[in-house]
């Protein structure tokens, strides 16, 4: 268990930053009054900021998370009116959020990998 910040790798510090990040767009989505996207967001954005005390459960829930913003990123773009089209800000923001996941459990992987050669 990690007990202070500066004993993250750098995708698990990755992975609590993206879950604050969400959370906050999640309380911005509530103040507008689109309660539905803003649970989303909340919710999403703590089960990745409390991923981030492993390196594979981040891995993990980086990995469904890229998957889940990517796809509601082409759904947003390919249907523009549609029930996930969030509009050129938030289709972009769910692009970015959806690399960044896939960032957060690419890099995961990479620090288990070196993980496992040095304990060797």
């Amino acid at each position: 268990m990690v007990t202070n910040l500066t004993s993250l790798a750098w995708p698990q510090r990755t992975a609590l930053g993206l879950g604050a990040l969400l959370v906050v767009w999640g309380v911005v989505d509530f103040v507008r009054g689109d309660a539905p996207l803003g649970t989303l967001h909340v919710v999403t954005g703590l089960v990745t900021a409390l991923a981030a005390v492993r390196t594979r459960v981040a891995r993990l829930v980086g990995t469904l998370m890229g998957v889940v913003y990517l796809v509601v990123f082409a759904f947003g773009v390919s249907r523009s009116g549609g029930a996930m089209d969030a509009g050129l800000v938030g289709n972009v923001a769910h692009l970015l959020v959806g690399f960044a996941s896939v960032a957060v459990a690419e890099g995961c992987a990479w620090c288990e990998q070196r993980a496992d050669r040095t304990a060797r």
